[in-house]
């Protein structure tokens, strides 16, 4: 069965997305890997009439064999059942949100997947040292949202390395390093004419990006900016974008790195 244009749109964007974690199974059967948790794969199928009456089908769920004690089937089966209903909306494709919320979901209830040691290491390290991890960052007023809390901040950078050395600053502090997700970007005039511009998602997918687009979008140049995402066990789908935006676009501002003028123009778009 040929899937529409729509869906194999949305296809594309995920596999683009998520490099190496989409298997086409066939026409309208995929195999996913959840980004931050490789080990769980969901086997999806899409009904003829998806997206117009009908969601995907969560067909099978498999996890590897190294992993096989940590999670219980039954109870990531009926997660995935919760979400499907809680993203899809009639006529809108969804697959890019399950995806989002899921491992979103897997990160509240067994939080990151063993990476969180040489974090650790750093923010005892650095307490040590008697450094102030928001030293040289401006930061935004805090947005909540049913249980979700986001807070951005900026500094100015001078380098790759001073916007790498800054956010590893800035993970030092205790709250930061307990957040769900920490998204940065940076946009820096480099020697002779180079640009340096680069994002992290954190596990918050394609919020690096959206950042970054900001960044180019309100002409905000020399500055990285960092977006803490404390999840509170509700899903808020789409607007957790509209969030990161916002708080982003107000620690700029308040850091004066765009001029009124640009910082006008962003909100305006944003607004429509």
């Amino acid at each position: 069965m040929a899937l529409n244009e729509e869906v194999e749109e949305e296809i594309s964007a995920v596999d683009a997305i998520y490099p190496g974690n989409l298997n086409r199974l066939s026409d309208n059967r995929i195999l996913v890997k959840i980004p931050n948790y490789e080990e769980i794969a969901i086997q999806i199928s899409f009904p003829s009439n998806y997206p117009a009456e009908e969601p995907p089908h969560i067909l099978d769920i498999s996890i590897s064999n190294e992993k096989v004690d940590k999670y219980d089937k039954g109870c990531l089966q009926a997660l995935c059942k919760d979400l499907v209903a809680s993203v899809y909306a009639q006529g809108f494709v969804c697959l890019f949100d399950f995806i989002s919320e899921l491992s979103n979901a897997l990160y509240e209830k067994f939080g990151a997947n063993d990476d969180t040691t040489e974090d650790d290491e750093l923010v005892e390290k650095v307490a040590n040292l008697h450094i102030d991890p928001f030293e040289g960052w401006i930061a935004s007023d805090p947005i909540t949202d049913r249980s979700s809390t986001f807070i951005a901040y900026a500094a100015h950078a001078n380098s790759e390395e001073d916007a790498c050395a800054k956010i590893d600053q800035l993970k030092t502090d205790n709250k930061i390093a307990k957040c769900a997700h920490l998204m940065t970007a940076w946009r820096i005039h480099g020697e002779n004419g180079v640009v340096y511009k680069d994002c992290d998602d954190d596990g918050e997918s394609a919020a690096g990006s959206r950042m970054l687009h900001l960044l180019n979008t309100m002409d905000a140049w020399d500055v990285v900016v960092a977006v803490a995402r404390w999840f509170g066990g509700v899903h808020i789908g789409p607007d957790r974008f509209k969030h990161i935006n916002s708080c982003t676009r107000d620690a700029l501002i308040k850091g004066d790195f765009v001029s009124q003028n640009k910082a006008g123009t962003a909100s305006k778009k944003t607004k429509k």
